[in-house]
């Protein structure tokens, strides 16, 4: 049997940093990156193979100048064929996780009708202060791994990425990633089949209603305990990974994810 052609798809929102961690990945500046105001660079499906695997990028859905192409954009990476590494970018802003990040992946994985459709989280460009209190694991850890599990579709799979200065606000900015992050991307992050039949159209139509309502999730899981637990709850039945969530003294993350974000402890250190 031939061996299926890997792809790695990175969806997210504009300033996400999807174009920029494609570079560091590669190595060179396959995709435009840096820094526009009102909107985000990536306009289109791109794609680029490197060492044998297909790199995709893709415009944001919350960017609304080109909402309906960005559909269409992500729709086409979805219905390329091959074995698909899903990576949504998501942000911290203020320590808070924006709801329209959330609201791009209920959207994406709305149009993919497939029994588990498996994904990785990536929480990119962590400043330095919120990122070394992340990696402490405790209360606050626990509150923004259970925030992004608040959409309807869960994954134990997340991985930071604290601010690294060579990339600030640079064009077509590369360096050289932690090998935790490139182990995660490469070796732990889940993938899955998607026939390509399976995928429907993007109902962008909602995206606003579904932003609102997880704003409003997110606002009640930040200021009220008793159903910031019980959402714990709910992740604790669901997957292994969140059984130890309210445990602060045991890591909350599940084995590969601490294998990625150990060597970021030093990173931070530096920072």
């Amino acid at each position: 049997m031939p061996i299926q052609q890997e792809n790695r798809l990175f969806l997210g929102n504009p300033g996400t940093g999807k174009s920029t961690l494609i570079n560091c990945l590669t190595g060179r500046a396959t995709f435009t990156s840096g820094l526009k105001f009102g909107g985000g660079l990536t306009q289109f499906f791109q794609k680029q193979i490197y060492n044998g695997v297909v790199y995709m990028d893709t415009p944001g859905l919350a960017d609304r100048s080109i909402q309906r192409q960005a559909a269409e954009a992500i729709t086409a990476a979805l219905r390329e064929s091959g074995r698909y590494k899903i990576f949504f970018m998501v942000r911290l802003k203020g320590g808070r996780v924006m709801s329209e990040d959330l609201a791009t992946i209920e959207a994406v994985l709305d149009t993919v009708q497939v029994n588990d459709v498996y994904f990785s989280v990536i929480v990119n460009n962590v400043q330095k202060r919120q990122y070394a209190t992340l990696m402490k694991k405790g209360p606050e850890y626990a509150k923004v791994v259970t925030i992004i599990n608040s959409m309807k579709y869960t994954t134990p799979h997340i991985a930071f990425i604290p601010t690294i200065p060579e990339l600030e606000e640079a064009d077509n900015a590369f360096t050289t990633l932690p090998s935790g992050i490139v182990n995660f991307i490469e070796n732990y992050a889940p993938s899955v089949v998607i026939p390509t039949h399976s995928i429907q159209r993007i109902d962008f139509s909602r995206f606003k209603k579904t932003e609102k309502e997880l704003r409003n999730q997110i606002n009640e899981l930040e200021t009220d305990n008793a159903a910031l637990n019980r959402r714990m709850g709910k992740l604790k039945k669901k997957h292994r990974f969140f059984r130890n969530l309210g445990n602060f003294a045991v890591d909350v993350l599940a084995v590969t994810a601490f294998v990625v974000l150990s060597p970021f402890i030093l990173i931070a250190e530096h920072l």
